[in-house]
């Protein structure tokens, strides 16, 4: 009906394989993970997962708690395990870096963590869970050169090295080292076969990777150019205040106070709102609503995926499509 479909999609994986999946921007990669986790639903065909699995998105999340119960989710704390996790994910530079280290509070009333640090975070998420099946939406794009190549070495390669990992890259660079390679194009698989094999014999294959590597260089060169743009402007911005008189006042000048604010201030301005007891009364409401909510919403992550495991612990290491 003119509606995006995933079509003609075959395969099977068991523990060790590393199965990548490659393909144009919107031909249905995150799309066939999803239908994987059951997130998508399928009209035809079978999908059976074997064992417990673990889902990586593309858009990395952390809820308002510690780095440490990021990693966690609810899990009991294991030190060497969190330690090999961490040093798999390269986060324990960043906690060097880090205030409180593993403790440090991070989200919405914490540090802001860049989009590489969020990754990486999921990404240890994933691996502290000690799955069966890893999925992985293309968890390299997010960090640089050298903690792509640290990822991929140190997580996926030899962390998961006895688990089925489906990894959605535009990386080629580490094409050569999966089993298999998937390619798709408008959600059908259009080629399936180890790197030799497509290299050799499918001309769509090399297309591709000149393709993606075209597109990656690309990237890289509007990266630069916008960071010199800044760098510009700063500069410019700059001279501009050079050149004008510093020690010119503007004719009309504001007073102001530097200091504490008065607690007469604040009633003041609840006796003009609501009033005194009203406004107390709405505070307090507001912030315990904030406290109970947050503490409920990552109650429920914590129980749902407890649920997940409880659910596959008994079921035997496979997977097929």
């Amino acid at each position: 009906n003119g509606k995006f479909s995933l079509k003609n999609i075959f395969f099977d994986a068991h523990p060790g394989d590393l199965i990548c999946i490659i393909g144009p921007v919107g031909c249905g990669k995150s799309s066939l993970l999803q239908t994987l986790t059951g997130e998508i639903t399928y009209f035809d065909g079978k999908v059976r997962l074997y064992g417990s699995f673990c889902y990586v998105p593309q858009e990395s999340w952390i809820f308002s708690l510690s780095v440490k119960n990021n990693i966690l989710f609810g899990k009991e704390y294991n030190d060497r395990l969190f330690q090999r996790v961490v040093h798999a994910t390269a986060l324990d530079t960043d906690f060097v870096q880090l205030s409180h280290g593993a403790n440090t509070l991070v989200g919405d009333q914490g540090v802001m963590l860049s989009g590489g640090q969020k990754a990486r975070v999921n990404m240890a998420r994933a691996l502290y869970r000690d799955a069966d099946i890893y999925l992985l939406d293309d968890p390299l794009s997010a960090v640089d050169a050298k903690v792509s190549k640290h990822l991929f070495e140190k997580s996926i390669k030899k962390y998961l090295h006895d688990k089925i990992c489906i990894l959605v890259t535009h990386q080629i660079q580490f094409l050569q080292d999966s089993k298999k390679i998937i390619v798709l194009d408008n959600g059908e698989m259009i080629q399936i076969g180890t790197y030799e094999e497509l290299l050799v014999f499918s001309s769509t294959f090399a297309q591709l990777l000149e393709d993606i590597n075209q597109h990656q260089q690309e990237q890289q060169s509007i990266s630069l150019s916008d960071q010199q743009s800044i760098v510009d402007s700063i500069n410019s911005e700059k001279n501009k205040a050079d050149e004008e008189d510093i020690n010119k006042l503007p004719k009309n000048l504001e007073t102001k106070q530097e200091g504490t604010v008065n607690l007469n201030v604040y009633v003041s301005y609840l006796q003009a709102g609501v009033g005194v007891i009203l406004g107390l009364l709405l505070i307090i409401i507001t912030f315990g609503s904030q406290q109970v909510i947050s503490i409920y919403s990552n109650w429920w992550l914590a129980a749902w995926s407890n649920d997940e495991s409880r659910r596959s612990q008994n079921s035997t290491n496979c997977m097929s499509i």
